[in-house]
């Protein structure tokens, strides 16, 4: 698998990273894989995503008309993939530490300029086995709230584990004990990763 980022922001809680292409980011809930300056790995989730000016002081304006929109658009103004980015939030669920993983923050960031990638299907069930820091994905508080992050996390595993229908009744199980004081959240969350529903 290849790399389709490069961060940018970095620190214990929060990554900040800037897609490799305009438009092209991993999707919301989607897991990711940062090297670590000592050999290692921090996992994390996307958090949020969003495209404009490589300039936050001058934004984007209207390029088109009733008759040049969408691709034809980017086609008419090829400036724009110098002057527009497409960026990504990561939240930090796990790290490597002497081989295993373990789910929490990393006790230190992974370096500036270090490259995302996503997680290959063997790395993304080796984590998602036993996914123990969903309980950082219910405190988050971010630009998409928390129970919205979880939720899409969620759908996302479901899918990338090939509709796994088991370890989503586990994961279902592991939220209502996480929620288990707070009824109504708990069952909108349910709600949103039941694939039935």
């Amino acid at each position: 698998m290849g790399r389709i980022g490069e961060i940018v922001e970095t620190s214990t809680v929060r990554l900040v990273a800037e897609s490799d292409r305009l438009h092209d980011l991993p999707e919301l809930g989607a897991i990711v894989r940062v090297s670590a300056a000592d050999g290692g790995a921090v996992y994390g989730v996307v958090s949020f995503g969003e495209t404009g000016g490589v300039d936050a002081t001058r934004p984007a304006v209207r390029r088109g008309s009733e008759t040049v929109r969408d691709d034809e658009i980017y086609r008419r103004h090829p400036e724009l993939n110098q002057i527009l980015r497409t960026m990504f939030e990561i939240v930090p669920v796990a790290f490597t530490d002497e081989g295993r993983t373990v789910a929490g923050l990393p006790p230190v960031p992974p370096p500036l300029h270090y490259s995302v990638e996503p997680v290959d299907a063997n790395g993304l069930r080796r984590l998602t086995d036993q996914p123990r820091y969903l309980s950082l994905l219910a405190r988050y508080q971010g630009d998409v709230p928390g129970d919205a992050l979880l939720a899409a996390h969620v759908r996302y595993v479901y899918r990338a584990r090939g509709d796994d229908r088991d370890w989503l009744d586990r994961v279902a199980q592991d939220v209502a004990r996480l929620l288990n004081a707070d009824y109504d959240r708990l069952v909108e969350i349910l709600e949103a990763i039941d694939p039935d529903a």
